[in-house]
């Protein structure tokens, strides 16, 4: 049943952003100016360039968008979000010592940015670095109560550390904060699973299973069914 169940939790996986499960990057405040119709002969300023990634990464050109950020940095060294969005699309590419690298020069210019420390903690835990992971969520949610991406993500990292009490209590809490959170619902149900709660545990995961289904999620409800009929045997 362990087998099973981490393999859930990997299926499931780590958000990463405070808004829920999408994934994505920082918009800069000032966006105004449109580097998409902008010919590269013409940007010359951080914002230029900072527009350019995003329109880089929009369109899948992740190496491209990586190389705007690089120049933004150049050119403006305590631009933070070029920072965690260089950081992200690292880390989509599988590049994690550079992800977390970025994430910490983030953590330099603005200490007190939850995200940051919220996507520094997922590219530990996805190194395998699960201490410090559980650390870096421990600081999201102290800077911030009422994230509750931290408090999923830091449910996952006590589970795999093998803490199921808290993780239960770390989803509880991220499902107070964000009832929609389907993942909660199914890695909550997981955990009580392999506790020995049969009941408890098909009653996250039928609810998990109803928000993948509302949510338009085809690939989590039909998962997710998958894994009621399991705990069901």
């Amino acid at each position: 049943m362990m087998k099973f169940n981490q393999k859930a939790l990997i299926f499931l996986g780590l958000t990463t952003i405070l808004s829920g499960i999408g994934l994505g990057l920082f918009v800069s405040p000032s966006e105004s100016r449109s580097a998409q119709e902008l010919p590269a002969s013409t940007l010359h300023t951080a914002q230029d360039f900072f527009n350019r990634g995003l329109e880089k990464y929009n369109t899948g050109d992740y190496t491209g968008a990586i190389e705007s950020y690089t120049k933004v940095l150049q050119i403006d060294p305590n631009y933070m979000e070029a920072y965690c969005n260089r950081g992200y699309i690292k880390t989509i590419l599988g590049d994690l010592n550079g992800a977390i690298s970025d994430f910490n020069h983030a953590l330099q210019i603005d200490p007190k940015h939850t995200d940051a420390y919220n996507r520094l903690g997922n590219a530990h835990a996805n190194l395998g670095q699960l201490t410090a992971a559980l650390e870096d969520f421990d600081q999201a949610v102290r800077l911030d109560p009422k994230f509750a991406d931290a408090y999923y993500n830091r449910g996952l990292t006590r589970f795999n550390l093998k803490d199921s009490q808290g993780a239960i209590a770390d989803y509880t809490q991220a499902l107070k904060l964000n009832p929609n959170l389907a993942e909660a619902y199914g890695n909550r149900g997981l955990t009580r699973n392999v506790l020995g709660d049969k009941s408890g545990a098909l009653e996250d995961l039928q609810k998990a299973a109803q928000l993948f289904l509302s949510q338009g999620n085809t690939e989590g409800y039909q998962y997710t069914q998958e894994l009621i009929k399991e705990v069901e045997q």
